[in-house]
């Protein structure tokens, strides 16, 4: 038996983080979970104490990484009641999954995006993308999340010069992907970077995540502070290696300088062996409902799930094909969207009922 003092710490002292008023984004390592022979020897436990932070935190989206089986994650579902979930179908060992408060989130979609780039995000470890209706009890919304696990800094110094690389090109591929879907959306990326944003981790080689960060009108890292201030997401490194990129349009809502990492050495006792070396980092929001009138044209119903045009035709985030009609302000039927001006949507949905939308677009 492991004592800290003369208190063992066992998981139950977990403080409540989330709360009714915000949602909570976060992403964790569990490092190996589900693999006897690597990360925390005794997998009851380990599993034990992953599932306690999440049922006591109470933190409403996870992004996780390094989950090892199918039946720890089974396992880990059942353990946790409130959530639902999702994990990798890539064939990588170590894959990246979701959890998600069942009574706030819904599922809409899941995906496997950048299979070209295979090598580069660490031989198949690519971003998991799921889009989640967000049901608020009077409004809904749409955010999308994008769990990373990115190529290690491991080996000599020429592998690790190698994996910098890889973790550059990934994240510009990643965002060249981001740039072209849908600028506007609120997205999240998060999860295990495997290296810092202010310098490498690497021989101070400069951060590869240049592309996102001299990206400003566009991405926010919430955790860069924690970076700037000299915290760390690790039992064992001395950076930032655990990170989350906002939209724009997420970060605007954004509570403060919210984004925190979760010490849990404090509430369990030998953390980094029994449990992962790493820790939970999270970020809090604040969403407002969307104004219900804009120049005097009132939305008759609220239009989920997201949309956007692509320049040539309206694309839906769930991907159904629906016939509709645009308007400006005056009710005239317009064939293209120009940008800078309120327009409104008309789509047929559930079996031929009208849903109206009014929005703006900007180039």
């Amino acid at each position: 038996m492991i004592l800290l003092g003369s208190l063992q710490l066992n998981a139950q002292n977990i403080p409540t983080i989330g709360t009714d008023s915000t949602i909570e984004m976060a992403n964790w390592n569990i490092e190996w979970l589900g693999n006897t022979g690597n990360g925390p020897s005794n997998e009851k436990t380990q599993l034990s104490n992953a599932a306690a932070v999440i049922n006591k935190a109470k933190l409403d989206l996870w992004g996780l990484c390094e989950i090892s089986s199918q039946a720890a994650w089974d396992s880990l579902l059942a353990r946790c009641p409130e959530y639902g979930g999702v994990i990798s179908t890539w064939s990588q060992e170590q894959k990246t999954a979701l959890m998600y408060n069942k009574s706030i989130f819904r599922v809409l979609y899941q995906k496997h995006p950048l299979g070209v780039y295979e090598l580069e995000f660490a031989g198949g470890r690519l971003p998991l993308e799921v889009g989640l209706e967000m049901d608020m009890g009077t409004w809904k919304d749409t955010v999308y999340a994008f769990i990373i696990h990115l190529k290690a800094n491991t080996g000599s110094n020429t592998q690790k010069a190698d994996a910098w690389d890889r973790r550059k090109r990934s994240s510009e591929a990643l965002k060249e992907y981001l740039d072209a879907w849908g600028k506007w959306k609120k997205t999240m990326v998060l999860g295990d970077w495997n290296d810092d944003v202010d310098k490498s981790i690497f021989s101070n080689y400069a951060t590869p995540f240049s592309a996102f960060l001299g990206d400003t009108s566009r991405y926010i890292f919430t955790s860069r502070n924690l970076s700037l201030t000299g915290q760390t997401s690790t039992t064992s490194y001395v950076d930032m290696i655990d990170h989350q990129c906002a939209s724009k349009r997420l970060a605007n809502s954004m509570v403060g300088a919210s984004a925190s990492v979760f010490k849990l050495q404090a509430y369990i006792t030998a953390y980094s062996s029994t449990t992962s070396d790493h820790y939970p980092v999270y970020t809090l929001f604040k969403f407002q409902k969307p104004a219900e009138q804009q120049n005097g044209i009132q939305e008759m119903e609220a239009m989920y799930p997201d949309f956007y045009w692509d320049g040539n035709a309206f694309v839906f985030a769930d991907g159904i094909i629906r016939e509709y009609k645009v308007f400006d302000l005056l009710g005239r039927n317009i064939e293209q969207v120009k940008s800078g001006n309120y327009y409104v949507l008309q789509f047929s949905d559930n079996g031929g009922v009208y849903r109206v939308k009014t929005f703006i677009y900007n180039e």
